[in-house]
């Protein structure tokens, strides 16, 4: 038989490239749709970020406040509970920063643009932010948009002048796709099916959104990991919530309420206050991503499916090696 075309080596190379790349294109076709929302990572355990300025005439907020804009106050408190970002700051600031009267205590702060304090002590400051604002806010947008596009596994109905919330009655992460109108007048909370402890995430729909008029109660939700996502919202009055609100979008203007929990909003100017309890927990939903704070994705196999894949791929391996030994030497 005459020579063949190619040496044995040569052949075996090839086919081991092959095989990798195989391997490359399994993981990146087959990854599983399933992330950690970590609410808490993504804004360094920051009590509220803003993507834009943030602005207030008086009021608290209990935890440390990011800001990818300006900061204007007067007669406000921030942190006062000494719950830092990123291990040491009470204030972070993308732009300029006047506080007339109040305190930042704490924490150092960091400040892009200039430094203006009025009857206010000054804190330890930093030269270097610890956030990059652009890619954190992106991210913000993308998680707000993918935790829009999951599919409910519960249901909020009217009951009277209150709401029902009946959940799937299997607990770990019941997701609720309603309307904004569905919380504006609302008085009272019925749940049903719902684990205490477990995590209930509100997809509320529509550019403007208002809670609690109705002077609704929101202390049936204190057993429970909450986060309210406003994908839509531009405009957002809350007066009242137990929970965390992810509205990247929204400015919030209200001048007055009580926010229990973290809070992400485009642009703050409000008196609201906002207490650094009820944090929310990190959850693992399938159909979403885990995103790193620079807007990409990082998704991980279902360890069964990787182990089919890479079996099959290890069948297909023995079988070309069988191949490639039954050829006849070359003459």
């Amino acid at each position: 038989m005459g020579n063949l075309k190619f040496p044995i080596r040569i052949i075996m190379r090839r086919l081991a490239l092959a095989h990798a790349s195989i391997i490359v294109s399994l993981l990146a076709c087959g990854t599983a749709q399933a992330g950690v929302i970590d609410l808490g990572s993504m804004m360094g355990g920051a009590n509220i970020y803003t993507l834009g300025n943030f602005s207030a005439k008086s009021s608290d907020v209990e935890g440390a406040v990011i800001a990818g804009g300006n900061v204007n106050i007067s007669s406000y408190s921030i942190n006062a509970n000494g719950k830092a970002a990123y291990g040491s700051h009470a204030l972070i600031a993308g732009g300029d920063l006047t506080l007339k009267g109040g305190s930042i205590d704490k924490g150092k702060i960091y400040v892009g643009g200039n430094t203006l304090l009025q009857n206010a002590a000054m804190p330890l400051s930093t030269p270097v932010s610890p956030i990059n604002f652009g890619s954190t806010s992106t991210a913000f947008l993308k998680l707000s948009q993918e935790l829009a596009s999951v599919q409910g596994t519960g249901s909020v109905s009217k009951l009277w002048s209150g709401v029902v919330v009946s959940g799937s009655g299997k607990g770990g992460v019941d997701v609720f796709n309603v309307s904004a109108d569905m919380f504006r007048t609302s008085s009272s909370w019925t749940l049903d099916k719902l684990v205490a402890g477990q995590t209930l995430i509100f997809n509320v729909m529509g550019e403007s959104a208002t809670f609690n008029e109705g002077g609704i109660s929101f202390e049936p939700l204190s057993n429970y990991n909450v986060l309210f996502n406003f994908p839509d919202a531009k405009a957002l009055n809350v007066k009242g919530i137990i929970g965390s609100v992810l509205a990247p979008k929204a400015a919030v203007t209200a001048d007055w309420g009580v926010i229990n929990g973290q809070v992400v909003v485009g642009s703050w100017n409000s008196t609201i206050q906002v207490n650094s309890n009820h944090y929310f927990t990190a959850t693992q939903l399938a159909g979403v991503n885990d995103l790193r704070t620079d807007g990409s994705n990082i998704t991980v196999p279902e360890p069964g499916t990787l182990a089919l894949m890479l079996a099959g791929v290890a069948v297909a391996v023995a079988g070309r090696r069988k191949r490639v030994r039954a050829l006849p030497a070359a003459a």
